[in-house]
């Protein structure tokens, strides 16, 4: 990564970068080798990370060593052993959609993950889950979490279904970015059922269903989905991710090719677009006001116009408010 350090004003930020502290988050990436791009996505990780070493940071993995249930922490890597269970269809790396048998292996990782972290944390903590190919700014992430409660927090970018009948105005927040307190934990894996047909949808979807009873908050992100060449746009796509950290954005999701587009090759172009969004983060200063903005902004346009916490079921539909900002790069010329 090609980090600017040849002046003292770059050096001075990049040291107040690394001073971004949060003692009680935990940030849990969805990541797995279903794609040769989630694997080159890790390595990016694992450079970007190191400039914000005050910031938990894990890597859920599947482990053929471990007993099935079973978590070991190793550095960033977070074991859980699966055992022989959870045999289906391999679907994603062919189609770009979870199958069922997916989506369950999924879910038990993840609760068997969050179940690890409740038994060896104590307190009250954020978890912050996103996906191996979204960059985020821990800066402008620390500024929303010092104004949300430590309890009953359920928060991200904000969708609701139409159907099927069962789900019908069901709202959640999207699993690319999704920030959840210590007491939703608890009470997630409380109702957790594996035999449940809940437990075969996905992720997302899961966890909406199950919390039933808790409020959802809007929150910002912007989409990186522009088709583009591998290597190209360098300069315009660090250009867009400053100007949108201007404007108070601090979650980037990338995702420029369907899985299934072999042609595509994926792996060739959303991690160069991460790298240059990285880049923009590390060359760039956080100012909260913005950002505090932008939340302000998006809950508005989310609920229409009112701003308040959205019900776990709406018959309206979301996003009818006023909007003067962009959700993904396809609306900027």
């Amino acid at each position: 990564m090609d980090i600017k350090t040849d002046t003292g004003e770059q050096a001075r930020l990049l040291e107040r970068i690394a001073q971004t502290q949060r003692p009680d988050l935990v940030v849990m990436m969805g990541y797995g080798d279903e794609l040769p791009v989630f694997r080159r996505a890790r390595a990016l990780w694992e450079f970007y990370a190191s400039h914000f070493p005050g910031v938990e940071i894990i890597f859920p993995r599947w482990s053929n060593k471990l007993r099935r249930g079973e978590v070991v922490s190793e550095g960033r890597d977070l074991l859980v052993g699966i055992g022989d269970g959870f045999q289906g269809d391999a679907g994603y790396s062919n189609s770009g959609v979870w199958s069922q048998s997916e989506n369950a292996r999924w879910i038990y990782r993840q609760v068997l993950a969050q179940d690890y972290l409740l038994r060896n944390r104590e307190g009250p903590f954020f978890l912050y889950q996103t996906t191996v190919t979204s960059v985020v700014d821990f800066r402008g992430l620390c500024t929303v979490l010092d104004q949300l409660d430590p309890a009953n927090c359920y928060a991200g970018p904000l969708a609701r279904l139409n159907g099927p009948e069962a789900f019908n105005g069901l709202t959640f927040v999207s699993g690319a970015s999704v920030v959840l307190s210590r007491d939703v934990l608890e009470r997630m894996r409380e109702r957790y059922d594996p035999r449940h047909v809940f437990a075969t949808l996905p992720n997302d979807i899961w966890q909406a269903a199950l919390l039933h009873d808790v409020a959802r908050q809007a929150l910002p992100t912007f989409n990186l989905v522009k088709p583009r060449a591998a290597r190209a746009d360098a300069g315009y796509i660090t250009a867009l991710v400053k100007q949108q950290l201007q404007q108070g954005q601090y979650h980037f999701r990338v995702k420029t090719v369907a899985p299934e587009d072999a042609a595509g090759r994926r792996e060739d172009i959303d991690p160069w677009i991460m790298l240059c969004t990285m880049e923009a983060i590390l060359e760039s200063g956080h100012t909260p006001a913005a950002t505090l903005a932008l939340v302000d902004k998006v809950r508005r346009m989310t609920d229409g116009g009112a701003g308040a916490p959205v019900a776990p079921v709406r018959a309206e539909p979301l996003h009818t408010g006023h909007r003067d900002f962009p959700l993904s790069d396809l609306e900027i010329a």
